[in-house]
Parts: C-alpha cells; structure tokens; sequence
C-alpha cells in the first residue's frame, strides 16, 4: 500500500467538522505525518530486505559458464590447493603422505613416488605433477585431465572423477602446482601387462579366499 493510499483511509476514518469526536487541526496534522512517517519506513524497509534477499541469492549461487559447479577462494592457487586436497591428489602423488597423516612439507608434495601399482592394466606409477605442469601447458593440463589422457590414461588414477570438473578447477590446480615449483625425480615409466616390475609396488589383484596368497 502507497503512503498516499494510507492518508486516504486514514481521512474516512477521521471524522471532520464539529462534534464529540471532531480532532483539533494540530493533532490531526501530527496524526497525518506520522502515518506517512511510517508508511515510507515500513516501505524502505521491505524494499532493503527485498533487496538484501536478492544480493544473498546471487551471491551465492556460483558455477561455470557450462552451469558446471565450481570453487571459490582468495584466488586461483587457493583455490587449487584446496581441490588437491579434497581431491586426494597426495594420496598417490605425494610420498608419506598417508604415513604423515597429511602433514608432508609442502616442498615435499606432488613430487611423485617410486611405488607401482600393478594391476590387469599393467604397473602405474603416480606422476611427478610438479614436473608436468612445468611441461605441459594449462590447456595441455585441462585436455589431460578431461579426457584420461586421450584415453590412454589407466588406474588408479581416478579420471572418471576429473573428467567431471570444470575447467575452471583445473586450471586452478594447475596454477596451484605451478606456483610450488619444480621439484624432485620423474616417476619411473608404466609397464605394460604381465611384466614384473622391479621397484617396490602394490598388488591390485583381488585375491580370493583359501587361494593361499
């Protein structure tokens, strides 16, 4: 309801003229501006909720271009440092980092390890990441990531998981490994099936019950 459309109704119900109930010009004007008063208040009001509700709505609703959801933080390498770690990326990549309890210096991270992981699709070894992001461009990253290597990338690498990102996480990940530098060895190379590594790996095998291994 409009300020006007308040003074209007507050008119009718006012009576006018001499009688009992007549009200002194001075006390009806005080009444009047009041009633405005707190018409254009209350309409203030609700016209900053309306907008603060809208501001909350658009504030928090982030995703891509492509309506792909994706972080926010201070910046990029923030925002890759967090994906690395939720996405488990030390897991595999970092050597100690389970031993650690995730407590691996950051000078020691991404560095790749020495440890296979053999399975029906041969032995794997888990990058050096620092040393492929000094390589590979961010596009080369990105298509890397988003397409299991043109499809040759094999487990345990989980690339179901980071074909489903947005470019925009990528790219934050990779700034993020950028930015710590080159460092440490390069993994050693994959080994196709039924060839027997000679470094220290993991069995990948299930192994069924009473087979004795």
């Amino acid at each position: 309801m409009s300020p006007a459309d308040r003074l209007r109704i507050f008119r009718r119900e006012v009576p006018q003229g001499s009688g009992a109930h007549s009200v002194p010009r001075a006390e009806l004007s005080a009444r009047v501006a009041g009633a405005l008063l707190v018409a254009v208040l209350c309409a203030g009001c609700m016209a900053s909720a309306s907008n603060t509700t809208q501001g909350a709505t658009s504030s928090s609703t982030y995703s891509s271009s492509t309506g792909t959801p994706r972080v926010l933080a201070a910046n990029d390498s923030a925002a890759g440092q967090y994906l690395t770690m939720v996405g488990g990326c030390n897991d595999c990549h970092t050597v100690g980092w389970a031993e650690s309890n995730g407590k691996t210096p950051p000078a020691e991270q991404l560095t790749g390890s020495p440890v296979g992981y053999r399975g029906p699709w041969g032995t794997t070894y888990a990058a050096n990441l620092r040393s492929v992001v000094q390589r590979a461009t961010e596009d080369r990253w990105v298509q890397i990531l988003s397409t299991a290597d043109g499809g040759h990338g094999r487990p345990p690498m989980p690339w179901m998981n980071t074909a489903q990102m947005s470019d925009h996480d990528l790219r934050a990940m990779y700034r993020y490994i950028h930015s710590l530098g080159a460092a440490g060895n390069a993994a050693p190379r994959g080994l196709p099936p039924g060839t027997m590594p000679t470094t220290p790996y993991i069995n990948f095998v299930p192994v069924q019950p009473g087979s004795g291994e």
